[in-house]
C-alpha cells in the first residue's frame, strides 16, 4: 500500500527549477493532489532562500544544475540551517557521483526526471514522514555502480568529483574557459587545472575524446 503523510494539513512544497515549462508542469500536477501544495517557486538557489523564512515548506524539490548556485551547495546550506526540511533532487543527471553529494549534503530523496508521476507522489509523501527515496532509475543505477570494479572506476569515470562532472557539461555546450570561469565562480586557471586532473583521471588526451566517453558512459546526456 502506498504511503501516504498522516496530516489533515497539505504538504507544502517549493520548487527550485530553471525551466519554466517543467515548473508550470510540476506545479499544476503537484497541485491537483489532494495533499499538496506548491508555496512557491524560484527559478535559481538563491530566489528560494529567500522564499524559505516566508513560505515554510515541508519539502522542496530542486534540480541540480542551476544558474549560479548548484542543488548540492542549496542543500548543503538548507540542511545546515533549516534540517527539518525535507530535499529531493530532481535531475536529468544520473550519475552515481551526483547522487552521492547530493545526499552527503543532505537530501532525503534523488529522483530522475525521468520518473514516472507515482513516483514522486510517493517519494514526496515517503520523505515527509522520514523515509529516503530513490525512483527505480537511480536506484539502478547505485546497484550497478556497487558491483563495479576500482580499475573500471577509472575508465568510466566514477570517482569524477561534481564539480568535475558539472565542467563536462559545460564543455560539452561548447562553452569556453573563460565563460565556465564566469559561471562557476572560478579562475580561469582552476578550470583549466579541473580539465587535466579530468582527462588524467580518465586516462584521455583531448575534450572531444572527453566528450565521447562521457556519452558513452552516462555522465552526459545529449
Amino acid at each position: 500500500m502506498d504511503s501516504i503523510a498522516r496530516t489533515d494539513q497539505k504538504i507544502k512544497i517549493l520548487i527550485a527549477e530553471d525551466q519554466g515549462l517543467i515548473v508550470h508542469s510540476l506545479t499544476i500536477m503537484l497541485n491537483a493532489q489532494p495533499d499538496f501544495e506548491v508555496t512557491g517557486t524560484a527559478s535559481n538557489a538563491e530566489e528560494l532562500l529567500k522564499l524559505l523564512e516566508i513560505k515554510k515548506p515541508d519539502v522542496i524539490i530542486t534540480d541540480i544544475k542551476m544558474p549560479g548556485m548548484t542543488g548540492i551547495e542549496l542543500t548543503r546550506i538548507i540542511d545546515l540551517k533549516m534540517p527539518w526540511i525535507k530535499i529531493i533532487a530532481l535531475s536529468m543527471y544520473v550519475h552515481p557521483q551526483f547522487i552521492r553529494e547530493m545526499l552527503k549534503a543532505g537530501a532525503k530523496g534523488y529522483l530522475s526526471k525521468n520518473c514516472t508521476p507515482d513516483e514522486l507522489f510517493l517519494a514526496i509523501r515517503d520523505v515527509y514522514i522520514g523515509k529516503t527515496v530513490f525512483c527505480k532509475i537511480i536506484s539502478e543505477v547505485l546497484i550497478t555502480n556497487f558491483s563495479i570494479t576500482e580499475e573500471d572506476q577509472d575508465k568510466q569515470g566514477r570517482n569524477l568529483t561534481a564539480r568535475e562532472i558539472e565542467l563536462i557539461h559545460l564543455l560539452a555546450e561548447g562553452k569556453s574557459t573563460r565563460e565556465i570561469a564566469s559561471q562557476l565562480y572560478i579562475s580561469e586557471k582552476t578550470v583549466e587545472r579541473h580539465k587535466s586532473n579530468i582527462l588524467k583521471k580518465m586516462r584521455l588526451h583531448n575534450t572531444a575524446q572527453l566528450i565521447k566517453t562521457a556519452v558513452e558512459n552516462g555522465i552526459l546526456i545529449l
